[in-house]
């Protein structure tokens, strides 16, 4: 068995891990030097954050060049718990926030670059800082992933090192409970057991394993819950911080909603499809106002109510050509769909059956649009009837909620939806086919919590006491959004993400030198 050493050790190196391992290596620097070190399963770091394209902070220095003065640290503190209903830890909330301008400054003073601040949709707070993808002078997916290379170039250079290709398999304890190693296995089979003083955990949740999902929030991937499974992200740091007793916090996902097949391929079809338009169940009737479709989490959130965890946008010729003509009513900056152009070769290409170059992301979705055995999420229709045969949507009701829908928008009710009450501006009749359907179900970046930690991210026994020298951050500790995701805040996972791994980073440090440092 191969030996190593050293001061802190990190359990993988995504985001938050990344963050975790710098912020760590700084902190030894700054008091006598020391060695960290991060173990990573994969051949690369950043993990599930590679795909994104900002984070969250409030009052930073770029907000307030922007003039984005009216929503301070104190509101953005009272209105996500307000949010939550008060479900979530407010001293680490309040650290995290506190901490979030000065992350853009530390992230700046490594070389990383920012656009500017961004609100993600009309009613969601301006709190995306985003990444600036070298060459470009406009919001382009996965720019974090420049953040990450920068940040893993960095970590290098002052000293820390990252050990890719080799999964930590165990946290090893002492006789007082204490942390006093990992134990790790390398791309050739090799066992290397490191002690250390300290260790992190930052192995991103349980995203990719779909028994997990289902025992512990009883979805069946695939079935009722389509989320990104993102390659490696399996649960293994949370099953090894409850083997050495670790209290179990309880799991939610960072519920969206997607179009299998369709989201993040056919980009045109699904951002149409993602309008505030007419949206039914499988009962043919109406559930939501389609105005919260540009909220993603509010979307999703309605799905998990719906049989089968199923819904369907309808929309019909005359309302793309409406499309065309005035452009969408929702623009957002992730996938940065501004007009119709290319609906048509979309559309010409989807229904033959024919795939285009994928964006990167839906690869994570392989297979569950199968269109030769006819396992779709959008198609075209002549009629009414063709569509419920196909979808399986209850025709008379659907005929029913289509006569309502009409009357609120051009008939006698003209411009009321006394339904919801969606703003009459989107209010658009469905008069004739041939009419487009996109099924839409209950999706996901990933899982949040399983991990109970406090505000200085140390790891909880059932008693509430701290493990010693075991900390946790990110995604496998994010209890902070309680039952669903901010999404007024964009930029929230990735900001957890890096200033919760700063903070670990920060205490795994201290710790070293403290009366609580526990000896065998």
């Amino acid at each position: 068995m191969k030996q190593m050493e050293a001061d802190v050790v990190v359990v993988a190196c995504g985001m938050s891990g990344l963050a975790a391992l710098v912020q760590t290596q700084e902190s030894l620097n700054a008091t006598g030097g020391g060695k960290a070190i991060a173990f990573e399963k994969s051949n690369t770091s950043g993990g599930a954050a590679n795909m994104g394209m900002a984070l969250l902070a409030f009052e930073s220095q770029m907000q307030k060049e922007q003039m984005y003065n009216d929503f301070t640290l104190d509101d953005a503190f009272n209105f996500f718990m307000e949010y939550v209903h008060w479900r979530s830890d407010a001293k680490l909330v309040r650290r995290w926030f506190n901490q979030s301008p000065e992350t853009i400054e530390w992230l700046q003073a490594k070389g990383v670059e920012f656009l500017g601040v961004f609100k993600y949709f009309k009613n969601s707070h301006a709190t995306q800082h985003m990444v600036k993808a070298p060459g470009s002078n406009k919001p382009s997916e996965r720019s974090a992933s420049f953040m990450n290379k920068r940040l893993t170039e960095y970590a290098g250079e002052i000293g820390a090192e990252i050990v890719f290709n080799t999964p930590v398999t165990e946290i090893l304890t002492g006789s007082k409970g204490q942390v006093v190693g990992v134990r790790a296995k390398d791309e050739n089979g090799e066992e290397i057991e490191c002690k250390c003083d300290a260790v992190i955990v930052a192995t991103g949740g349980m995203g990719n394993n779909v028994d997990m999902i289902e025992e512990h929030m009883g979805w069946k991937w695939g079935v009722d819950m389509f989320t990104f499974r993102i390659p490696g992200i399996d649960g293994d740091g949370m099953n090894m911080v409850w083997k050495i007793g670790g209290r179990k916090a309880k799991v939610n996902m960072e519920v969206t909603y997607n179009t299998p097949g369709t989201t993040d391929i056919f980009k045109t079809l699904s951002e149409t499809m993602r309008q505030p338009n007419l949206m039914v169940n499988l009962q043919g009737k109406r559930f939501i106002n389609e105005e919260i479709m540009d909220n993603t989490t509010f979307t999703g959130n309605s799905l998990l109510l719906q049989k089968d965890h199923t819904g369907f946008s309808i929309i019909n010729e005359d309302i793309v050509d409406y499309y065309k003509e005035h452009g969408l009513d929702y623009i957002t900056y992730h996938h940065g769909i501004t007009h119709m152009d290319k609906w048509d070769e979309e559309l010409d290409l989807y229904l033959k059956g024919e795939g285009i170059e994928a964006s990167g992301l839906s690869s994570l979705h392989e297979g569950l649009d199968d269109q030769e055995s006819g396992q779709t999420n959008f198609w075209k229709f002549e009629t009414i009837e063709e569509l419920c045969a196909t979808t399986g949507i209850d025709l008379e009701n659907l005929k029913k909620t289509i006569d309502e829908y009409n009357e609120m928008c051009n008939g006698s009710q003209r411009g009321y939806d006394w339904q919801f009450t969606k703003d009459h501006r989107f209010l658009k009749p469905i008069k004739q086919g041939p009419y487009y359907v996109a099924r839409h179900f209950p999706s996901g970046y990933g899982s949040l919590g399983g991990i109970e930690v406090n505000e200085n991210m140390q790891v909880l026994k059932d008693d509430f006491s701290a493990i010693p020298g075991l900390y946790a951050c990110g995604n496998d500790t994010a209890t902070v959004f309680a039952d669903s995701y901010c999404f007024y805040n964009p930029g929230s996972t990735m900001s957890y993400a890096i200033n919760s791994g700063r903070i670990a980073g920060k205490e795994a440090v201290a710790y070293l030198d403290s009366d609580d440092f526990v000896e065998d």
